[in-house]
């Protein structure tokens, strides 16, 4: 596993890289404060360049003692590039790494793109021993920091993985928010760079309040309370297509987040699916909102929709979304008629 920075104390040498670069910049400052609260002064941190400086003089640099303070801190940026035009190891550094300055520590950022993932290939039994090999033909110093789990990789987010990210993201907050309301944030946000941004406004209107609803989110967010995908899925229980057209062509319109769409309506027709045995168990809107996993204010909702489609129909809703996912994945056809060749096949 690569290093857990909440489980253990900074090494002097760390590697940190991903495609989440809000991430990455994050972890870099947490591990430069923590440092600063134990004795490091700011004037004491030095940057340099991967693309303009040698192994050799990373080494120098961190042996170099600090004027200002018993404590000194390179942050080496471009890590990848220094390795671009094939320049030969340096030994050296390796051994700095083994044996380092004790009051020098140093944030290597980045490596190159074939590494995007490994933390996840070298812990998937399926990828190791191919992420291994991968590893193996590394530049030294690389090589030794992932070997030895002094890394921490922040491997991209896809759009299916978002909205439990936001959920996480929130308790950060010490804020609670329900998988629904968290895929309103996403659908409504380009980059977690912008969701974590949304969240912190959040969390300064809600002050002592640590539930964020939706109506929280359309006041602070800025949704357009009449076009949100919420409004879509109701739209798509009532079966009403123009609306539906419409709610979908606005939401394009603003950012293309079709596999989001399809994932919320995925997880729609999911719900009725699963509401249908259990409204065979129990009248009680509330047990049912429990059992099913919605705000119970919803549940009169999706109990609507039932009434709207049959069990043969939400299955083939769910088939005819999934076909849709792959279309979206696997091709580049255009999303506004996909979205709406599939709003089409699931209402009419």
């Amino acid at each position: 596993m690569p290093f857990n920075i909440k489980q253990k104390e900074i090494p002097n040498s760390i590697l940190i890289f991903g495609e989440e670069g809000f991430l990455v910049d994050e972890q870099v400052s947490i591990i430069t404060e923590k440092l600063i609260s134990n004795g490091l002064d700011s004037n004491s941190i030095e940057r340099l360049d991967g693309a303009s400086i040698t192994e050799q003089e990373i080494v120098d640099n961190a042996n170099n003692l600090s004027l200002i303070s018993p404590q000194k801190l390179i942050i080496v940026n471009k890590f990848d590039l220094l390795y671009k035009n094939k320049r030969k190891s340096f030994p050296g550094l390796v051994s700095y790494i083994q044996n380092p300055n004790p009051n020098s520590y140093i944030i290597f950022i980045g490596v190159p793109n074939r590494l995007n993932g490994i933390s996840k290939e070298l812990n998937n039994p399926k990828k190791a021993s191919a992420a291994n090999s991968k590893v193996d033909k590394l530049p030294e110093v690389l090589k030794f920091l992932i070997k030895n789990d002094l890394y921490i990789e922040f491997p991209k987010i896809y759009d299916n993985e978002i909205p439990e990210w936001v959920v996480k993201r929130a308790l950060r907050y010490k804020k609670e928010i329900e998988i629904q309301t968290a895929n309103l944030i996403a659908l409504s946000c380009n980059s977690i760079r912008e969701i974590d941004s949304e969240l912190d406004k959040l969390n300064v209107y809600l002050g002592n309040n640590n539930k964020i609803t939706i109506d929280d989110v359309e006041e602070i967010v800025g949704i357009n309370k009449e076009n949100n995908v919420f409004e879509l899925t109701k739209s798509v229980g009532k079966k009403d297509l123009d609306s539906s057209l419409r709610i979908t062509d606005n939401l394009l319109m603003h950012s293309n987040q079709s596999v989001l769409i399809i994932i919320t309506l995925t997880r729609y027709f999911l719900t009725l699916f699963k509401l249908i045995d259990e409204r065979k168990n129990t009248t009680n809107k509330f047990q049912l909102a429990g059992k099913i996993g919605v705000n119970p204010y919803f549940i009169d909702e999706y109990l609507y929709t039932l009434n709207k489609y049959s069990p043969t129909e939400i299955e083939k809703a769910i088939s005819i979304l999934s076909i849709a996912d792959e279309e979206l994945k696997s091709t580049s056809s255009d999303n506004k008629y996909l979205m709406f060749r599939t709003l089409t096949d699931i209402i009419t």
